[in-house]
């Protein structure tokens, strides 16, 4: 077993595949960004009277992309002498950004807390509307075209996320750090590429890595709703997989710059082990992978959780 737990692992290590950019990537981006910069945040806070009396905590709204307003916790210790650290969370698919006590581990230790709910799920709305919308899943809405597409949306409501960071007086702007699992992951290391703010991306198992490789393999999870769209569009083959270009982390995350740390697990069917690889092996700044050689999707074990602890507390 452990003969080919090396095998695949060596085999992962060599996987470096061809990237599928657009001629107009970067000019996409920028000019997306600049389009969301250019609009104001539109913040509103409500102090919640919440039962541990140690921390402040709040429900922000704040405006993503197309004025949608994203629901957030922003949660800091009541009590602290200088600025503090702040730790962005974005949730898995179909999730959400959970109880405030979720993060006590963290606002014990002196960290502020953006935890976001992502667009369409958990508190977030969605305003947008969306001309391929027949699946009923967040991976295929405006699958035909990149300007419409719903990650465009994500990623960009991720930006804000460190926009709001950045907008508190109390934060320490060099400080701030993007953490997510699966969907978060994806997110995380896509910000972490669009953004040159963050200090620290923690990617635990992310999706939207090397997408045309993770559709192949027959996974599992949210992509296999375009697979099931191509099913009943063939026609449609070349413009979903062009319109996914743009948004795959195969094409950013060459342009991350912030200490990176991904997870995998090498039987994980959700987010395929090689697709993750395949993006790990493009990055270039510095970074660290934690492998578990018979985990599935789930790589939340007390040793990789306290493991995590120790990797934040030390780079941030």
């Amino acid at each position: 077993m452990t003969r080919y737990i090396d095998e695949k692992i060596n085999e992962f290590k060599a996987y470096k595949p061809e990237l599928t950019k657009q001629a107009d990537h970067e000019a996409f981006w920028e000019q997306t960004i600049s389009q969301a910069r250019s609009q104001p945040l539109h913040d509103e806070w409500i102090e919640l009277d919440y039962p541990i009396k140690q921390i402040n905590a709040y429900q922000v709204s704040y405006r993503g992309f197309d004025e949608t307003p994203i629901q957030a916790f922003y949660i800091t210790p009541k009590q602290y002498k200088e600025k503090l650290p702040c730790l962005i969370f974005f949730h898995g698919y179909n999730g959400h950004k959970g109880s405030i006590s979720d993060y006590m581990k963290w606002l014990i230790q002196g960290y502020a807390v953006i935890a976001v709910d992502v667009r369409g799920q958990g508190r977030s709305g969605d305003y947008s509307n969306y001309n391929s919308d027949e699946m009923g899943t967040w991976a295929t809405k405006g699958i035909l075209d990149k300007e419409e597409y719903y990650y465009r949306k994500v990623y960009v409501d991720g930006i804000r996320a460190i926009d709001l960071a950045c907008s508190r007086p109390e934060i320490d702007t060099e400080r701030i750090a993007i953490i997510g699992g699966s969907f978060g992951g994806g997110i995380t290391l896509a910000v972490a590429a669009l953004d040159d703010r963050p200090k620290l991306a923690v990617a635990d198992v992310p999706n939207m890595c090397n997408i045309e490789l993770a559709i192949k393999e027959k996974m599992e999870g949210s992509l296999t709703f375009v697979d099931r769209f191509l099913d009943r569009h063939p026609e449609y083959v070349d413009q979903v997989f062009t319109t996914l270009s743009y948004f795959d982390n195969l094409n950013l995350c060459s342009e991350i710059n912030c200490r990176v740390r991904v997870s995998v697990g090498l039987r994980d069917l959700i987010c395929p082990p090689k697709s993750i690889y395949g993006v790990y092996n493009h990055i270039v700044a510095a970074k660290s992978i934690e492998v578990y050689p018979v985990a599935e999707h789930n790589v939340y074990n007390v040793a990789h959780i306290d493991e995590t602890l120790g990797f934040v507390n030390e780079h941030i």
